[in-house]
């Protein structure tokens, strides 16, 4: 009885250690913020609604050379792995090597889960290669610290707290072809790092060296006709405000050599990962010349999705067919259209012509 509740007080002594960790790390975000507000405010005491238009796209293009500054400006979240460990020394080993990375203040490995947690300002998929070096196999399970967010912000959004919890991080996949994206693939992850603080990174292949593409979220996740069916940029009311205030203008990004675009961006303090889940995350090549050109450049879109948060996805087996988490993959699943059936042959009415099916390969 004794082993018991020394047990219980390490662990609850652990988890104060922990929280009081997070909790620390919030407070010099959000001081960080203030002091970067309180610079901008003193730099710049008028800004006209047409200035901020015009300069609100190349405050936020983003370049291959910029890529080390933003990482220094990006704010640290927590991010979560399952990997493939089998003994102590596999946990050492993975954790020696992902905090040899800039911009990683903390892991914690854990061999009982497979589980790898990283507080970093480092990009998902720098983390997630620095894993995979050291020989095992990886796969991005969570994001967002879910313990930060309680029943009161949950109460003035109008939304339990579980719900709140499964809202902190969004992902919108491209998968080239087979799902009208083109020569898209690759992913764009938004992360609730705090009630004051979202962020969001892209790392996207595909695209054409030394174009320019915008990054937007668009009202509608109607993607039946691509962008087109998307409605508006992204748009809400401000509080106790009748103007509204465009948040969906992401930023314009430059392709590289190899025709990727990545950027890592941390996002105005009004602009909420809950409220942008369900609709669409759109790439558009900037055309140079007339209005009636600009639809004839690349033009794809994605819908935005709940992504796990920290600790709440730590299934190893999919359910659906057996597949070990970590020995599947983005492609494991492609999109059929299923042929049309035979006049007397019946059969459901769910595989009609036309109908897609999804399929593991």
């Amino acid at each position: 009885m004794m082993m018991m509740q020394s047990a219980a007080t390490c662990s609850s002594s652990s988890f104060s250690r922990r929280r009081a960790f997070f909790m620390k790390v919030y407070d010099d975000n959000k001081r960080q913020r203030q002091r970067r507000d309180a610079n901008v405010a003193s730099s710049s005491n008028a800004t006209t609604a047409s200035s901020s238009e015009s300069s609100s796209s190349s405050d936020v293009d983003v370049v291959a050379e910029d890529q080390q500054q933003q990482q220094q400006k990006s704010v640290a979240r927590e991010i979560e792995f399952m990997v493939e460990m089998r003994c102590g020394k596999c946990v050492e080993k993975v954790e020696r090597s992902v905090l040899s990375l800039p911009g990683v203040i903390q892991v914690s490995a854990s061999l009982g889960t497979n589980t790898v947690r990283v507080l970093a300002t480092s990009s998902v998929k720098t983390v997630e290669e620095k894993i995979a070096s050291t020989g095992y196999k990886t796969r991005l399970i969570g994001q967002g610290n879910v313990e930060l967010f309680n029943e009161r912000l949950a109460e003035r959004l109008g939304m339990d707290l579980r719900t709140l919890r499964q809202s902190l991080a969004a992902v919108a996949e491209f998968k080239g072809e087979a799902y009208q994206h083109k020569s898209c693939k690759g992913v764009v992850r938004f992360v609730q790092v705090n009630e004051e603080t979202a962020t969001f990174e892209a790392d996207v292949l595909g695209l054409e060296k030394g174009k320019k593409y915008k990054l937007r979220v668009r009202m509608y996740g109607d993607t039946t006709r691509g962008v087109e069916s998307c409605g508006e940029v992204y748009t809400t009311t401000k509080e106790n405000e009748k103007q509204e205030e465009i948040l969906g203008e992401l930023c314009a990004v430059q392709a590289m050599e190899d025709g990727s675009i990545k950027a890592s961006l941390q996002l105005p303090k009004t602009f909420f990962v809950w409220d942008i889940i369900g609709r669409a995350l759109c790439i558009e090549e900037v055309v140079v010349g007339n209005e009636e050109e600009e639809d004839k450049g690349l033009r794809v879109a994605a819908v935005l999705a709940r992504s796990a948060g920290v600790g709440e996805n730590l299934k190893k087996v999919c359910q659906c067919d057996g597949t070990v988490i970590w020995e599947s993959s983005p492609d494991d699943f492609t999109p059929q259209i299923v042929a049309e059936k035979d006049s007397k042959g019946g059969g459901s009415p769910l595989f009609e012509k036309g109908k897609v099916s999804v399929k593991r390969m």
